[in-house]
């Protein structure tokens, strides 16, 4: 049953609808832009729908940060490793869906990598109407239009490019095209009455306000999954996403389906609902070879710094600073938003255990690109004799740079870890 929530002078603000409902909205060769958040009960009626009725067919669709289970299971953006529904993927990362890597390799769809924080920084210029995102990010790496423009496969080699070098001032930009979203999918804990979208038990919150905008001021509409409904309006400085922003809500019909991460249900230290009792709940890392590295990238940290961890090796720098009694002299953000906390290690990687805010991923790397890292200690895939470093394909399979390109293009200083022993 449809029900409005909200309708003043003829204006409905937004629908309450079953995923299937808000999916059999979706036009076909729709592009669909995705706030990559564990909203399960949503995700799954793309493929359920499509194969029902074989529509929505040939989607564009977009996300920034890889949402994933490490594996081939149904969850995240595997959900859309599916022929004939999907034509064109243009992600920042891809390789926590490993349905996803071979859809790509096999060309059995057009794929663009682009920087992670560059794709939500334009997310913003789509919805201000400007006509794109300018940048110094991405210039001499693969994303570059002169070396690939971030065309993955082979099927994309003759497709258009997404951006174009330009020269002001004797100095070279990326210039990344604006574009069309009909669609956008975010997620919430709550909707109110009047479709404002709240986030008290997120882990993170995202660009899930960037995102909206740039659909609805592109005349498309946004489909935001919560995890239920309020029946009182909320305080106006809970609201993440106002509800001029929202077309219809899907309430999850299981807690399975909204879970807080991939890998965990609920963690009430992730959203600041409890303080994490760490000494408790962080066993001393073994010392085994990873450790030995997360070591060495620790002597680098000074008391004052402010640092980002990458995923794999380096996010036992973390654990390290904590046991040698650093963690509160320093202050460790993630790419998508975390401020303070200590960063989970593992397939759970992204939210922190007492995080002391949260902010858009969008606006967590403008801090990034204006120079405010002072260290971020990432991983790497290859390295050659002059210090290239490669970490977006291996072979045919298509990972993504996700932040990579942001953060080493612009952080102080620069460590890489890595065991230098692929595949074993």
């Amino acid at each position: 049953k449809k029900i409005i929530l909200f309708k003043k002078e003829g204006t409905v603000m937004a629908k309450v609808v079953t995923a299937d409902e808000a999916i059999k909205l979706i036009p076909d060769g729709a592009t669909v832009l995705i706030v990559p958040m564990p909203s399960e009960e949503v995700y799954p009626a793309f493929a359920r729908v499509y194969e029902k009725t074989g529509h929505p067919k040939d989607l564009t669709v977009v996300w920034a940060a890889g949402l994933g289970p490490l594996n081939e299971e149904p969850k995240g953006m595997n959900h859309f490793a599916v022929p004939g529904m999907v034509k064109r993927i243009i992600c920042g990362h891809a390789g926590l869906n490993h349905k996803i890597l071979k859809f790509i390799a096999s060309n059995q769809v057009e794929a663009y990598n682009l920087p992670q924080g560059t794709m939500c920084q334009l997310y913003r210029e789509i919805a201000a109407g400007r006509p794109g995102l300018l940048t110094t990010v991405g210039l001499g790496t693969f994303i570059d239009p002169r070396y690939g423009g971030g065309k993955v496969n082979e099927r994309t080699k003759n497709c258009e490019d997404l951006s174009e070098i330009v020269v002001i001032d004797g100095k070279e930009y990326i210039f990344y095209k604006a574009f069309k979203c009909d669609v956008g999918i975010i997620r919430g804990t709550s909707a109110d009455p009047y479709g404002n979208i709240t986030v008290e038990r997120e882990a993170l919150i995202m660009e899930i306000l960037e995102g909206a905008m740039a659909v609805k001021n592109s005349g498309g509409f946004v489909i935001a999954q919560v995890e239920k409904l309020r029946d009182k309006p909320a305080k106006p400085y809970e609201v993440k996403v106002p509800g001029v922003f929202v077309d219809y809500i899907v309430v999850a019909s299981s807690p399975e389906a909204h879970p807080q991460t991939l890998f965990v249900q609920y963690d009430p230290s992730f959203c600041g609902e409890v303080h994490a009792d760490l000494e408790k709940e962080l066993p001393i890392m073994p010392l085994n070879f990873e450790k030995v590295i997360a070591r060495r990238a620790f002597l680098e940290l000074k008391p004052g710094m402010v640092i980002n961890l990458g995923f794999g090796i380096p996010m036992g720098v973390a654990r390290v600073a904590y046991e040698e009694g650093l963690f509160e002299k320093i202050k460790m953000t993630t790419e998508i938003g975390v401020i303070g906390g200590v960063p989970e290690t593992g397939k759970n990687f992204g939210p922190a255990k007492n995080p002391e805010a949260f902010i858009s991923q969008s606006a967590m790397f403008d801090f990034y690109d204006g120079g405010g890292l002072d260290i971020t200690c990432v991983g790497m895939a290859q390295v050659d004799e002059e210090g290239n470093v490669n970490v977006s394909k291996v072979g045919s399979i298509a990972i993504g740079p996700g932040g990579f390109i942001n953060l080493t293009q612009s952080a102080k200083k620069l460590v890489f870890c890595g065991e230098f022993s692929a595949k074993g």
